[in-house]
C-alpha cells in the first residue's frame, strides 16, 4: 500500500497537482501504524521517497515549513536506513536527501543555500538518471549563482551522464541556451546544439 501511494504522489507532482501529492503523503503517514515503516530496508526507502515527493510539492507550492517538515521525515528514514539503497526501486538514502534539498533551496530561489550545498551533493552509485538530474541541479545553482564556468562544467557532465535525459530536459536546453549567451566557448556552444536549445 505504502508502495501505491508513493507511487501516486509521484504521478501527482509530476502532473503538477502539488496539493494533491501534498495530501496523499500526509495521509499515508497518518495511516501507516506507529514506527512500521521502521521494519525492513524496503520500508524506509518506500517511506523516505514518499516524504522526498511530499517535500517537493510542499515547495511547489512555496509552503516551506511543511517541505522543512517533511525533508526531516526523509532525513530520519535515510538515517536510520544508514545508507544509499535502491530497494523498490527508490534510489532513497542519505544522497538522495542531499540531492532533493539542494532541489528545494533551488525551487525557493534560495541561490546562496544552493550553492553552500552543491558539493556535498553525491550521485555515484545511483541509477543514471538520477545522478543526470542531480548535476543538473548543481549546474542550475552555479549558474543562478553567476558562476558561469561551474555550471558549464556540471551541465557537461549531467550530459555525459545521461545524454538522453539530459537532451529530453526542457530546462537543461533553457539552461545552456542561458550559458551560450553568457560564453561564447566552442564546447558551449557544442553542447547547446546537442541539446537542440540553438542551431
Amino acid at each position: 500500500m505504502l508502495a501505491l501511494r508513493r507511487g501516486v504522489a509521484h504521478v501527482q507532482l509530476g502532473a503538477s497537482m502539488t496539493a494533491e501529492a501534498v495530501s496523499v503523503t500526509l495521509d499515508a503517514a497518518d495511516d501507516l501504524e506507529r514506527g512500521w515503516w521502521r521494519s525492513t530496508p524496503a520500508s524506509l526507502s518506500l517511506y523516505g521517497t514518499l516524504f522526498l515527493n511530499g517535500a517537493v510539492a510542499a515547495a511547489r507550492m512555496r509552503n516551506r515549513a511543511l517541505a522543512d517538515h517533511m525533508m526531516g521525515k526523509a532525513d530520519e528514514a535515510a538515517h536510520l536506513l544508514g545508507g544509499d539503497s535502491n530497494e523498490m526501486w527508490t534510489s532513497f538514502g542519505p544522497s538522495n536527501v542531499e540531492i532533493h534539498r539542494l532541489a528545494l533551496a533551488l525551487e525557493f530561489e534560495d541561490v546562496q543555500l544552493a550553492v553552500d550545498l552543491a558539493p556535498s551533493v553525491r550521485a555515484t552509485g545511483l541509477p543514471v538518471e538520477r545522478r543526470g538530474r542531480a548535476r543538473l541541479d548543481v549546474a542550475r545553482a552555479y549558474a543562478e549563482a553567476g558562476r558561469t564556468d561551474e555550471a558549464i562544467d556540471h551541465l557537461k557532465r549531467a550530459y555525459r551522464t545521461a545524454p538522453e535525459q539530459i537532451k529530453a530536459h526542457e530546462f537543461a536546453r533553457d539552461l545552456a541556451r542561458r550559458l551560450h549567451k553568457r560564453s561564447r566557448r566552442r564546447d558551449v556552444q557544442d553542447l547547446a546544439v546537442r541539446l537542440g536549445a540553438i542551431k
